[in-house]
């Protein structure tokens, strides 16, 4: 086993005795790094000699270490790549809760708004088909939504997108509809159901059924998409792609404060 030795030397010049120095010992701590981040240096010493080492090797937010400084992203600033705080200027509105990302925002916004920023009213755009019998109502948004955005929406308003398992659920909301005044341009509505594996499931799970599909399709679909009512063929099925925008049709438990209008 080796062992360490410490050699001390007096000093003595002209005569004066200064001190004595224990060689191979440190005489000062490490000191603070040169950088917060990126890749910095940092020194200790004793009397004869020195050594450095490597520190603060990283940047946040994704950055990557170049010339021994932080390369940041797009959405990040300062020396260590920080996040441009998009929230700071309260972009989302009607209550909204804004939600910090790496150079973006999402907004998550209360039941009656919609939209990037939550500027979107959809509380007087509705139209409700209710079945007491059934405790339960649908509500028609001619509002334009992605089939997520669609379903997103609905559970705010704790309830789901349409599950038209049956044919008295169909003739209801056939019925229902036809006295609408419907734009043209906008002919589906989405409805709770999506592809999951290539196969057709509504939200609760269970495989969708039917032979109420619009000419062409059939059992001819594809299993990509997600499904719809189209105006243009009496309120038949049609799967889209999820992504298209669309009116759609949200199904809600009703209580009798519901009922009194007091609850939408």
């Amino acid at each position: 086993m080796g062992l360490k030795m410490t050699i001390l030397v007096t000093v003595v010049i002209f005569g004066v005795h200064f001190s004595k120095i224990a060689l191979g010992q440190w005489t000062t701590p490490w000191s603070s790094c040169s950088t917060t981040c990126g890749h910095g240096t940092r020194s200790r010493y004793y009397y004869s000699s020195s050594e450095s080492e490597d520190c603060n090797d990283s940047c946040l937010n994704g950055g990557t270490i170049r010339s021994n400084q932080c390369d940041c992203p797009a959405g990040t600033t300062g020396t260590c790549c920080d996040d441009i705080p998009e929230c700071a200027s309260n972009p989302c509105q009607n209550g909204g809760a804004c939600i910090e990302m790496i150079n973006r925002y999402d907004c998550n916004c209360t039941r009656r708004y919609t939209g990037p920023n939550c500027e979107n009213d959809l509380l007087w755009e509705h139209y409700s088909a209710c079945q007491f019998e059934f405790k339960r109502c649908f509500r028609v948004f001619q509002h334009p939504l992605d089939w997520k955005g669609a379903k997103d929406f609905c559970a705010r308003r704790n309830g789901h997108l349409a599950v038209v398992d049956t044919t008295e659920k169909q003739y209801f909301l056939e019925t229902s509809l036809k006295t609408l005044e419907i734009d043209e341009d906008r002919s589906e509505f989405w409805i709770g159901a999506s592809s999951t594996e290539h196969v057709l499931q509504w939200i609760t799970g269970d495989v969708v059924v039917s032979s109420r599909w619009v000419p062409g399709v059939g059992n001819n679909i594809h299993g990509f998409g997600c499904l719809a009512l189209n105006t243009h063929y009496n309120f038949m099925w049609n799967e889209l792609y999820c992504a298209t925008p669309a009116f759609f049709i949200c199904e809600e438990s009703i209580t009798v404060r519901s009922f009194l209008g007091q609850s939408l």
